[in-house]
């Protein structure tokens, strides 16, 4: 069975030969950004599909057929789908970059970084009533395990393709000292039995988790450094 394939990348691993891969929608996107940091990082994710892609396909990746049409406006600033296959899932947090890519369904990653300002007060915006009762913690839990269920849930509504138009605590998800699963989606109860997830190892000091949306059961998944995909970009 083919495996699903996350890529990791950081920032300091852009170059300007990553840049010659955009296509004129990417080359606005990444124009709008004021910060290096934040251009790098979207530099890598595009990078990073087009030269993974690319391998798989036998294209060269700036002919890579990316659309990133929004399905709620029509702009060119959804997340991208990748015309013929596979289906890509980005994301991305302080020096950490991921990009999974399945042949099998659609799919979802999340990363972030420990250090990320979580206040208090946003437990209740991530978990329902439930979920912080399960919690080690109840809602004075720790930035850990806060995070886990963050990612948990940013990468399944990124697999459903849903985002942030739903709120994150109408998914439950399986406390973080468990294995994640989706336990419940409101008003969606087909969803748990079509979902898998696994939990991703970015490296110290960082989440990450996958969401797989109707994947062959036991599908592999395999994590790979990008450091090398990258150096095959064409120099400008």
């Amino acid at each position: 069975m083919e495996p699903v394939v996350v890529w990791w990348a950081e920032p300091g691993w852009a170059g300007a030969e990553h840049e010659a891969l955009f296509d004129p929608v990417e080359r606005a996107r990444h124009g709008r950004y004021l910060r290096d940091a934040d251009r790098n990082r979207f530099t890598l994710g595009v990078a990073v599909t087009r030269l993974a892609v690319g391998a798989l396909r036998g294209l060269p990746p700036e002919r890579v057929p990316i659309s990133r049409v929004c399905a709620d406006c029509g702009q060119p600033h959804g997340r991208p789908v990748i015309e013929g296959g596979p289906h890509v899932s980005v994301s991305h947090s302080g020096d950490r970059v991921a990009v999974a890519l399945s042949p099998h369904g659609p799919l979802g990653v999340d990363v972030e970084a420990a250090d990320r300002a979580l206040g208090a007060d946003i437990v209740g915006h991530v978990l329902g009533p439930a979920e912080i009762e399960a919690s080690a913690g109840g809602p004075r839990m720790g930035r850990d395990e806060l995070l886990a269920y963050w990612t948990r849930k940013e990468a399944v509504l990124k697999a459903t393709g849903d985002g942030l138009r739903v709120p994150l605590t109408d998914v439950t998800v399986s406390p973080a000292a468990e294995e994640p699963r989706l336990v419940a989606w409101a008003g969606r109860p087909d969803l748990p039995g079509r979902m898998a997830m696994r939990t991703l190892d970015p490296g110290e000091g960082y989440a990450a988790a996958l969401a797989l949306l109707d994947h062959p059961p036991g599908v592999p998944v395999v994590e790979r450094s990008a450091a090398d995909l990258l150096k095959t970009a064409p120099r400008p």
